[in-house]
């Protein structure tokens, strides 16, 4: 059979029908993971990215990227608790204050982990890119 522009669009067509047959399986088993508030998960390209830096600069890229990420996190509860402040709802922030408090409880606990391997050549990897994005930033404003 050759294939002609109709009979590749009514493959096309076809296989797009059976994943759209299976989806409804598929979002019921993945609900049951969902639903579970204990459950921790990242996009798959996040976690390819995760795993590529594990593998490039060992352990200490986890403890780098949860320092990273809890500061960032931190930072976002004490501007809500701002907001709250502005708007007098002193319950809410005191509420969030609880949370900032914990989060940098969290922050602390990890700063005083050390981690298996990767430090020196994670610091390596930092400056350079430091160095890179200071020089690539110099050369821009030179060329204005």
């Amino acid at each position: 059979m050759a294939f002609s522009f109709s009979s590749v669009e009514d493959f096309l067509r076809k296989t797009k029908e059976a994943k759209a047959k299976q989806r409804p399986a598929i979002e019921e088993h993945v609900r049951d993971y969902l639903d579970d508030p204990y459950m921790v998960g990242v996009s798959p390209d996040l976690a390819d990215t995760i795993t590529d830096l594990v593998e490039t600069h060992g352990d200490e890229a986890l403890r780098q990227i949860a320092l990273f990420c809890l500061g960032k996190w931190f930072e976002v509860h004490t501007g809500v608790v701002q907001q709250y402040v502005e708007n007098e709802d002193v319950p809410k922030a005191l509420a969030s204050i609880m949370d900032a408090t914990r989060i940098s409880d969290s922050i602390a606990l990890l700063e005083s982990v050390g981690s298996f391997s990767g430090d020196d050549d994670w610091r390596q990897m930092l400056h350079e890119s430091l160095v890179s994005a200071v020089n690539d930033a110099m050369n821009q404003q030179e060329s204005r």
